[in-house]
């Protein structure tokens, strides 16, 4: 796999959108992050070099969908718009066929790198996934799990989630957000109400993490505890962000 010619095939496809929306650069960022971070852990189960390579363009290709998401629905939030990796699996393999750009290889695996990008956000994996294509799907996830804790610290919420920033520092943690939390679980979206519960959703991407590797890239960033840190107005928030750091600290260690 040429890696320089799938960067310059990214810039160009991304260069047609507005380099200086907020928005635009987040994804962009956000891709390279994501298939470095891909790029670590393959490494760190001693994948070979075309695994490797494999993994690395999962996370330069797995938000290619973001863009359009942008231009047509001027959001990020899939529950208002669309689901932004079926989009990115489309038009890759399915309408606009754009993975010819990124590579001509007769023996690359275009069926694998399709469910990989499609099945990236999905709350739960497919339960008959051989070994090989979980492998992948998971590396992607952990990976775009731990840059979105980034994300969450360096962009202001109200660009990420379009809401009033009363929407996180006021207000309280919908029950069953809360629980799901301290149960160490992902938070099922549907239950989200609130700014805050949104961040928390995020920070229980943790929960989800397969590989030891990225507990390690968690726990030295340390994103997860600006989070858990998040100033807000609301004593019964502050009380159970409390408790959630606590839970996730217990949680991050034991998986290291």
């Amino acid at each position: 796999m040429d890696r320089n010619h799938v960067l310059k095939e990214f810039e160009k496809y991304t260069s047609v959108y507005n380099p200086e929306d907020v928005k635009v650069k987040l994804k962009i960022d956000h891709t390279y992050r994501v298939a470095e971070l891909c790029d670590q852990i393959a490494q760190s189960l001693n994948l070979g070099r075309e695994e490797c390579d494999f993994a690395w363009m999962s996370g330069m290709l797995h938000d290619i969908g973001r863009f359009e998401q942008l231009r047509i629905y001027h959001t990020f939030q899939d529950n208002i718009s669309v689901n932004h990796a079926a989009l990115s699996a489309d038009i890759l393999f399915k309408n606009e066929k754009l993975i010819d750009c990124f590579t001509d290889d007769k023996d690359f695996d275009y069926e694998l790198m399709e469910k990989v990008i499609r099945y990236h956000n999905v709350y739960i994996l497919p339960a008959n996934q051989g070994e090989r294509e979980r492998m992948f799907c998971n590396i992607l996830r952990d990976a775009d799990k731990i840059d979105i804790l980034r994300v969450n610290c360096e962009t202001p919420p109200t660009e990420i989630y379009d809401l009033p920033e009363e929407a996180f520092t006021d207000a309280e943690i919908t029950d069953e957000v809360f629980e799901a939390v301290m149960r160490s679980e992902n938070v099922n979206r549907n239950f989200s109400r609130t700014g805050i519960d949104y961040v928390l959703g995020h920070m229980a991407f943790v929960f989800g993490l397969v590989f030891r590797e990225s507990f390690r890239q968690v726990k030295n960033q340390g994103y997860i505890w600006q989070l858990t840190d998040f100033k807000s107005n609301n004593p019964e928030t502050v009380r159970k962000l409390q408790m959630i750091k606590e839970n996730l600290i217990k949680y991050i260690d034991k998986n290291l």
